[in-house]
């Protein structure tokens, strides 16, 4: 059995789970889990980066554990947030989302809890911010590219070949009219500046 399994009994975690249809967020039931006795928090362990990156690893290795295990038995399905872990109704038919979940290969990996070290932490970190930086700027540009029938990924050459193709396809000479007209080049000038 290893240590993250040692850690925190499936039924326990499940219990507690289902005690809660509502769901709960991580923070909450780290603090439930230790009040019960079923964990011991160190006492800055909330404060320490590398300690709560162990123990928000452990947790989250643990329901990722009971998410394949509920599902294997056909029970609940188990939805895994840092902001609301909550059971939901089983429903056939998933497994294609659980085996293929980017989330729960890496927490099952335990290798990540052991080699993760305090500066890739802050490096994480930092990516995450910076994401979160400019959630307006963000979904305008997210906008821009749903106005371009393009996705993330898109290149600068594909964002001028979309613009092109759009403008053709909306000139108000074939059909089309001036305000999507000039949608379309305020996507371009959004996602392109100084074209």
């Amino acid at each position: 059995m290893s240590h993250a399994q040692q850690w925190l009994s499936s039924d326990s975690l499940l219990d507690l789970l289902q005690s809660r249809p509502e769901g709960i967020s991580e923070h909450e039931l780290l603090k439930t889990l230790e009040q019960q006795g079923h964990i011991q928090l160190e006492a800055d362990g909330f404060h320490d980066l590398m300690k709560l990156f162990h123990m928000h690893f452990l947790l989250f290795h643990r329901l990722y554990h009971l998410r394949d295990e509920l599902h294997a038995k056909g029970q609940w399905s188990l939805n895994i947030h840092t902001l609301s872990i909550r059971l939901l109704p089983y429903q056939a038919g998933q497994q294609g989302l659980i085996t293929d979940d980017p989330l729960r290969r890496y927490y099952l990996d335990l290798s990540h809890l052991e080699y993760t070290s305090e500066a890739m932490l802050e490096q994480m970190l930092a990516g995450f911010w910076s994401k979160l930086s400019s959630p307006a700027e963000t979904c305008a540009q997210q906008q821009a590219l749903e106005m371009l029938e393009l996705d993330e990924n898109a290149s600068d050459k594909q964002i001028k070949q979309a613009w092109r193709r759009m403008a053709m396809r909306h000139h108000p000479d074939r059909g089309g009219d001036d305000e999507t007209i000039k949608q379309i080049n305020q996507a371009v000038a959004l996602l392109l500046p100084g074209r």
